[in-house]
């Protein structure tokens, strides 16, 4: 089976450098025993949920997600032992500074051991353009069950099917008006490219990692004493890190423009919930206000956020994303706007399940996400819900040292004026 790779999909791709390789990793902290072998036989009873997951890209000029002819759970499964005093920031930031196997669908799930006794930590990696944050977290939660059970062992009898080549004519089939799809998908295409290729850095950018946890309770206590949306309180607090950052790096506290992925809530795209479903936004974050409380007054009025779900999406900024059909290739101006404005910061908001979830015998103690940085992007900031608590996880091209501190006492100053 074989789908042709998105406009959207191209750009990423071409962004993904040697020296500076473009990924996502998902950390899911474990409690209980969990085995290699256990992980891969999970992995194969799950992975038909995400087909994309034993796919590679091949072909030009019409780039192609193909079955990989070699792929094997158990090549991208492994396990690593941190070495004494070492921490897991530490092997991940390493992890980030390393490319995925293009030769093979581009993502590896490894088990990290010597964290704590009792503790794994499943991390997992994705190339970007293989999912978005909402799917990395739809796909990991197929792994995960409600309730404490044992992993049974499993037989792959997956076969690759034979590769089918997407000629133009089949892409401009169904088409209104082909000849100006073609040229409206060919000038979309070229130019993220050109201009992806163009702004990758030559230099390896060092990726410091940061987290910390906060309760989802104080995120709505503040939400509804300001009246805002919860992805306004969170943005609010990944305001207060990343300025805190700049304020230990001596840098000038000007606005910085982020880019703000927000996943499609198109239903089709959220039912199989796999592939690169994102939409542009940009926020101006307020790193030159001092007061906490502005901070997010001006964040609230800037967003225009009007939707709470849990997911807290813009309903004007939804983009529907159904492949490279029609519907994507309306979308090719926006998604040319979004590889070329400039930005120095991206943040992600990313809903976890609300409930305990488990792995086999193993408990889901916490979750986190990373994604690392790229061009003129200084700070990553990638948040994570997972039962009443949510993730801050940052990367950025200087050390984080006061990242957790930065944000509790954000969260303390707001919810103070709360009370």
């Amino acid at each position: 089976m074989s789908d042709p790779v998105s406009v959207t999909e191209a750009a990423l791709l071409a962004r993904d450098q040697e020296s500076q390789p473009w990924q996502q990793a998902f950390v899911a902290m474990l409690s209980g025993p969990l085995t290699r072998e256990q992980l891969i036989d999970r992995v194969t009873e799950r992975i038909g949920y995400a087909p994309r997951f034993r796919r590679l890209v091949t072909g030009w000029p019409l780039p192609t997600w193909v079955d990989d002819v070699g792929f094997s759970v158990g090549g991208h499964v492994r396990e690593a032992t941190l070495a004494p005093g070492e921490r897991l920031e530490s092997w991940l930031s390493a992890k980030l500074q390393s490319g995925l196997d293009r030769a093979h669908s581009p993502w590896e799930a490894t088990l990290v051991h010597g964290i704590a006794p009792g503790t794994t930590a499943l991390v997992v990696r994705t190339h970007a353009a293989l999912v978005d944050g909402y799917d990395n977290v739809h796909l990991l939660q197929e792994l995960f069950d409600e309730y404490a059970e044992d992993i049974t062992d499993v037989d792959d009898a997956w076969q690759p099917s034979a590769a089918e080549a997407f000629g133009v004519a089949d892409v401009l089939s169904g088409l209104n008006d082909p000849l100006q799809a073609l040229k409206s998908a060919a000038t979309g295409l070229v130019g993220m490219v050109e201009n992806a290729v163009r702004t990758a850095s030559a230099t390896a950018r060092p990726q410091h990692l940061a987290g910390v946890e906060v309760d989802l309770d104080a995120l709505a206590a503040v939400r509804e004493r300001f009246g805002c949306t919860t992805h306004d309180v969170i943005l609010a607090l990944a305001t207060a890190g990343v300025r805190g950052w700049m304020v230990e790096h001596n840098r000038e506290l000007v606005d910085q423009v982020a880019l703000v992925p927000l996943a499609v809530a198109e239903p089709a795209v959220l039912e199989s919930a796999i592939g690169c479903r994102v939409a542009p936004s940009w926020v101006a974050l307020p790193i030159g206000v001092a007061d906490a409380a502005d901070r997010l007054r001006t964040l609230a009025t800037l967003t225009r956020a009007r939707i709470d779900t849990g997911v807290s999406v813009p309903a004007r900024d939804l983009i529907d994303l159904a492949g490279f059909a029609p519907p994507t290739l309306h979308s090719v101006a926006s998604g040319t706007v979004a590889a070329g404005r400039p930005h120095s910061v991206m943040v992600t908001n990313v809903p976890g399940p609300a409930t305990r979830r488990y792995l086999g015998r193993a408990r889901l103690s916490r979750v986190y996400a990373v994604s690392a940085t790229t061009d003129s992007q200084d700070v990553s900031v990638s948040i994570v819900s997972y039962a009443g608590r949510v993730s801050f996880g940052a990367v950025a091209v200087e050390p984080l040292g006061h990242w957790a501190a930065d944000i509790d006492a954000e969260l303390t100053a707001l919810r103070g004026e709360a009370r």
